[in-house]
């Protein structure tokens, strides 16, 4: 948008969150007031219009997420008072009316605030994982796909073991958006262990797949990013200690090597002495093809025989390499970032961690960037663009941030917005 638009909620205290819809044409809005409130787009306005203001909780709301509006209009919310209640549009009955909402029986099962919800993407069957300060992460379907009117727990994550309390901090959880590499992947992260650890949902049964890493500060927020022809996964904490970290996860680590998504990200231009050299090389090739054509000989000729004693080469080396494994029979290249060596599915598979012994199939992870916001302030909100090339974060001071990744690999601020400032010149 080219212009800023303020949208007077009217929340009587705190705004703890907003939540846009799959087309972004509804909002939702929740605060310390206890109150959701709707808001949809009009186009021939711009503006937007109250659809409904619903006292939901007994206590402060915290997060909302939506679902995929393949499975209808549906909302669900969390809360300080321990519950998430699922929300779902009534359409025949008018807006603003207190009935166009509909309230499903709340789930109560966690014994601490619940800090953290996400709708599971929309290839797999409608389902929502929570996560609460007790330390479990909890994930719920419906009984009834249509009335939606009964929901239980189908499984449940012990992240952290012998239970936490509202004192040990927030768990956050985040799902895999991409259907094309392995399914139903969701990450955990906080708590006072302050981990992050990657689960895949396995026959009804939540499995570790690895530890990103360990923390010195609680994660308060964290976020899986769409993937867009990537051969890897971007994953993006935001930390208490005024930091985000950026990982990159491989699922299947055989494509570490290949860098398809190289051309969606922004990059800092050619230089133009890049340019220039470039320029001069197809002249001089136009000018004098004769010379052209006798460089490539020369080239191909010293390729012919560079290949010829780089396989005699890699014949040796293979030879050695065989009798190394069968000396010691030990992985000579350990990870040095986050792997499933020290846990998880093929931890516990000591056979089929042998059987990947040279190219292990395991997944592996390895810390791409680690953004220091400054002033060093917690960081509160971290969400990926709908591509996964733009990072946006919110944090305590105030200010909305924008991040992009650079040619240098680096993450660079692009854009900020004050929101104090801005009410302040209102």
């Amino acid at each position: 948008m080219d212009q800023d638009q303020s949208i007077p909620v009217n929340h009587d205290d705190f705004i703890h969150d907003i939540a846009y819809n799959f087309y972004g044409s509804r909002l939702a809005t929740c605060g310390s007031d206890r109150c959701i409130k709707i808001w949809d787009w009009n186009r021939q306005t711009g503006l937007w219009i109250l659809n409904e203001s619903i006292g939901a909780h007994d206590s402060s709301i915290v997060r909302l997420s939506w679902a995929h509006p393949e499975f209808g209009q549906v909302l669900a919310s969390c809360s300080l008072d321990c519950t998430v209640r699922i929300w779902v549009e009534q359409e025949t009955n008018m807006k603003n009316s207190s009935m166009r909402w509909r309230g499903l029986m709340p789930l109560g099962d966690s014994k601490a605030a619940v800090h953290s919800i996400a709708f599971a993407p929309e290839y797999s069957s409608l389902s929502i994982a929570t996560g609460s300060s007790d330390g479990k992460v909890r994930l719920y379907s419906p009984t009834d796909p249509v009335r939606l009117s009964n929901w239980t727990v189908n499984c449940m994550i012990d992240f952290v073991p012998g239970g936490a309390t509202d004192a040990d901090g927030p768990l956050c959880v985040s799902w895999c958006k991409s259907r094309f590499s392995s399914p139903h992947m969701l990450v955990v992260g906080g708590s006072k262990h302050k981990n992050v650890k990657i689960y895949q949902l396995l026959s009804n049964v939540f499995v570790e797949l690895l530890e990103l890493a360990q923390y010195d500060s609680h994660v308060l927020d964290i976020d899986w990013a769409p993937t867009m022809g990537r051969s890897y996964h971007l994953i993006a904490t935001a930390c208490a200690d005024g930091h985000i970290r950026i990982y990159k996860f491989w699922s299947d680590p055989s494509l570490a090597k290949t860098h398809l998504s190289d051309s969606l990200f922004v990059y800092d231009g050619d230089s133009d002495d890049n340019k220039d050299d470039a320029n001069m090389k197809a002249l001089d090739t136009s000018r004098h093809p004769d010379d052209a054509s006798a460089s490539s000989d020369e080239a191909s000729d010293d390729t012919d025989d560079s290949d010829d004693s780089a396989d005699d080469e890699d014949s040796e080396d293979s030879i050695s390499a065989d009798d190394d494994d069968d000396n010691d029979g030990t992985d000579s290249d350990p990870d040095r970032s986050g792997s499933a060596s020290g846990g998880g599915l093929y931890a516990s598979d000591p056979d089929r961690r042998g059987r990947q012994r040279g190219r292990s199939s395991a997944p592996r992870s390895e810390l791409a960037s680690d953004i220091a916001v400054q002033p060093s302030v917690p960081i509160r909100r971290i969400r990926w663009n709908s591509s996964g090339t733009l990072l946006v974060s919110s944090s305590d001071d105030g200010v909305v941030r924008m991040w992009r990744m650079t040619a240098s690999g680096t993450w660079r601020e692009v854009a900020a917005v004050n929101a104090e400032k801005d009410a302040a010149e209102d």
